[in-house]
């Protein structure tokens, strides 16, 4: 009688070390929340902080960091408005458009896209330029290391629009299509959009527009810099083993370019700006490239994505 009690009790302890075991753990277990819109709003309120310190910059004292920044390009989420003296084209063009049509289109068209990492820190920008209404391209190196994006321009108004990930190719190896998409919810009034062409030919002459950080650093208007142009001619177009064409050229462009829209004097996309191709020990040895318009076609048409597509041919010369 003895044994079985001695047991009995032995196992009643074990069951109340057990329970009060169970009992603490269950009181003391880590707790995990995540809600989905707290992370959204982060995000929304994220942008809305950057662009309250862009504008607190501006309205600051000279010589403040923040302000140096800005005259370095390094940071750039634009803030005030503006509009081009001319009105561009309502409908793609075969025929050499007057200068101040051009540049209207491309203001109106191209835009500095913003990129974000974690905490929605800036972290550079590229170029992009409108296909579609809501629709834009840049390239995928621009983005492809970001988390969040968001588009500017003076046309579209001094409040960074955000933007969301459509569409890439593979990868950004310099001889492979390097091409992103990226759509808006909302895009205001006033924006125009690139139709795509083919090709261009050799020693045509071609318009380069983007954002080099090199020349908007010391735009006037730290916020909101003006899209900056170029002139040349296609120097060269160079086949690739992919069937890929480079488009090697001599208007102007630099860091901050990529993604820009590189056009023929009617307007009409021949190539997307994307490399500058430089010996280390020779800088002024710069080789400047952009991915054929044919490319780019390829790329949207395998998306699905709608566009305008125009010839690289312009009906006469161009007209200053």
């Amino acid at each position: 009688m003895r044994f079985q009690s001695r047991w009995f009790w032995v196992a009643a302890a074990a069951l109340v070390a057990l329970n009060l075991f169970v009992y603490f753990w269950w009181a003391n277990r880590p707790l995990v929340t995540v809600k989905t819109t707290e992370i959204n709003r982060d995000l929304v309120a994220g942008l809305r902080s950057e662009a309250e310190r862009l504008q607190q910059i501006l309205e600051a004292a000279c010589g403040t960091p923040g302000l140096d920044s800005y005259k370095r390009g390094e940071i750039g989420p634009v803030q005030s408005g503006g509009s081009p003296t001319a009105t561009p084209p309502a409908e793609p063009s075969a025929s050499v458009l007057a200068q101040d049509k051009l540049v209207a289109l491309l203001e109106a068209a191209t835009v500095r896209v913003l990129v974000f990492g974690a905490n929605n820190k800036y972290q550079g920008h590229g170029t992009g330029f409108f296909i579609d209404q809501n629709t834009l391209v840049t390239n995928r190196h621009v983005i492809e290391n970001g988390r969040s994006f968001a588009i500017t321009s003076r046309v579209l108004g001094k409040e960074p629009i955000p933007v969301r990930l459509i569409a890439a190719t593979r990868d950004s190896e310099y001889t492979n299509p390097d091409f992103a998409i990226l759509r808006a919810d909302k895009v205001p009034p006033g924006a125009a959009k690139l139709a795509i062409a083919t090709e261009p030919q050799v020693l045509q002459t071609v318009v380069a527009a983007g954002y080099p950080s090199s020349d908007i650093r010391v735009d006037a208007d730290l916020v909101t810099p003006n899209t900056v142009f170029s002139q040349g001619e296609v120097s060269v177009l160079q086949r690739q083993r992919n069937n890929m064409v480079l488009v090697l050229h001599t208007a102007k462009i630099a860091t901050g370019s990529s993604g820009g829209p590189l056009v023929n004097r009617c307007g009409n996309v021949v190539g997307v700006n994307t490399f500058i191709g430089a010996q280390e020990d020779k800088f002024s040895d710069r080789s400047l490239y952009a991915l054929s318009a044919a490319a780019l076609r390829t790329f949207l048409d395998q998306s699905g994505q709608s566009y305008t597509k125009m010839s690289s041919e312009c009906a006469s010369s161009p007209k200053n």
